[in-house]
């Protein structure tokens, strides 16, 4: 059975101020989007601290794990087949970071496009933006200024 997958969606995180809206950040992960959700449905004052918490977290988690796999290409007598795995592994984090920077930049270019669109029309906080191949849901989530917290380190 063939699963499709889920439509790829960005939110755009928009600051309300007196001076209008501002786009402060953009998520592209559904796990980060999910923990805004949850944040905003359980009325937590800072939304976005608990997204920044959930990134700190991943990041210790694969630092963890990559420590892991460097402890064990440091034991002097490492089976090869495990040390192949390992070397593999490495060689796999570098591609996708180096996929996840090409995502984040196309990311940036499509949230700025959105952007204009719901600053033309704030109304639009849910829609679709299609090209001859792909399809991206755009998600504009408002947040008052007094619910940002600074982005962490």
């Amino acid at each position: 059975m063939k699963t499709v997958p889920s439509q790829p969606t960005i939110a755009l995180i928009v600051t309300l101020r007196k001076e209008g809206p501002i786009l402060t950040e953009t998520l592209t992960s559904a796990d980060e989007i999910l923990e805004l959700d949850l944040a905003i449905h359980n009325r937590e004052p800072q939304p976005m601290k608990r997204v920044h918490d959930y990134r700190l977290k991943q990041v210790a988690e694969d630092e963890e794990f990559a420590d892991f796999v460097e402890g064990l290409l440091s034991q002097p007598f490492l089976k090869p087949e495990v040390q192949e795995h390992a070397v593999q592994w490495f060689k796999s984090r570098v591609k996708i970071e180096g996929f996840q920077k090409a995502e984040d930049e196309a990311s940036r270019v499509i949230a700025q496009y959105a952007y204009q669109i719901y600053l033309a029309d704030s109304q639009r906080t849910d829609f679709l933006l299609t090209g001859p191949k792909a399809k991206v849901r755009i998600r504009v989530i408002e947040i008052a200024s007094a619910e940002v917290s600074p982005k962490a380190a």
